[in-house]
This record gives C-alpha cells, structure tokens and sequence, in this order.
C-alpha cells in the first residue's frame, strides 16, 4: 500500500487542488485596445475564471 503526504490527501478528503493558467487578451482596436490577463483555474469543484486589467504590452 502506498503512502500518502499531506498534501496528497488533502486532496482526497475536502482539500481543494488548483491549477491555474494565465492568458492575455486584447479587448478592441487602436486607441481603445486595452488589454486583460485571464487566469482560469481548474479546481475540485469545477473552474473559474478571473480577468485583471493588465499592461498592453503583454498582449503584444
């Protein structure tokens, strides 16, 4: 039988696992283009998304 860390079964029992990833997306054109990082997390309970203004030069 295998032996399980702390975080392994959190993980198993309640505990909440998160992985997340960060986009950026650029929102209109020209003078008006501003630009979002996205950060989409896929959790125990399913997966959401956050979106935060960010510098328009990351969406280059």
């Amino acid at each position: 039988m295998k032996k399980l860390n702390v975080a392994e079964v959190s993980n198993i029992v309640g505990g909440i696992f998160v992985a997340c990833k960060d986009t950026f997306e650029k929102e209109g054109t020209g003078a008006t283009a501003v630009c979002r990082k996205v950060t989409t997390c896929q959790g125990k309970y399913g997966e959401y998304t956050d979106r935060a203004p960010a510098d328009l030069a990351s969406c280059a």
